[in-house]
């Protein structure tokens, strides 16, 4: 998704629902992934060795930086969903 949006932008096409979409994906995506990376690693993923605690960190900051994803999903209920805006 996250190559299409790209794509889709680099052609002229770029729709900002596309980005929309492809950041919220790619950052909940990634704090999965490091839920189960913690879940894996148990105690030790606190452990400054694994650097486990750190990624875990920085995926959080994905989905609030630069723009949170309920920023994300307002655009996307007011503008992809003709919602009245709620705010």
């Amino acid at each position: 998704m996250v190559r299409q949006a790209s794509g889709a932008v680099r052609s002229g096409n770029g729709l900002r629902r596309r980005g929309q979409y492809a950041k919220m994906l790619a950052a909940d995506a990634s704090w999965v992934a490091a839920e189960a990376c913690v879940q894996t690693h148990g105690g030790f993923a606190f452990a400054e060795e694994y650097d486990v605690e750190r990624k875990f960190r920085e995926t959080r900051l994905y989905q609030v930086a630069p723009i949170s994803d309920q920023s994300h999903l307002s655009y996307i209920a007011e503008h992809v969903l003709g919602m009245p805006r709620s705010y």
